[in-house]
């Protein structure tokens, strides 16, 4: 049932596919620019990571929590 109620959430695995593509794309961009702009420790990329994964955590935690997702669809219910 968990994973479920993941998939009815608003907020799923393709709204962080489609951001990642954005970021990996506009990291291309600019490195076409600046390629010294991306040499960095790996920490800091770790740490990017996180720091874009906490809006979706934030929002997919608030819709198990509550049962509802953000458009108020009851997560349990299927199609």
């Amino acid at each position: 049932m968990f994973y479920g109620n993941l998939k009815n959430c608003t907020y799923t695995q393709s709204t962080t596919n489609c951001n990642a593509a954005v970021g990996f794309f506009i990291a291309l961009i600019v490195r076409s620019f600046n390629p010294s702009f991306l040499l960095a420790e790996w920490y800091l990329y770790l740490i990017g990571l996180v720091v874009f994964l906490i809006p979706g955590l934030i929002s997919t935690y608030k819709q198990i929590k509550t049962g509802y997702s953000l458009e108020r669809l009851e997560l349990t219910k299927r199609p």
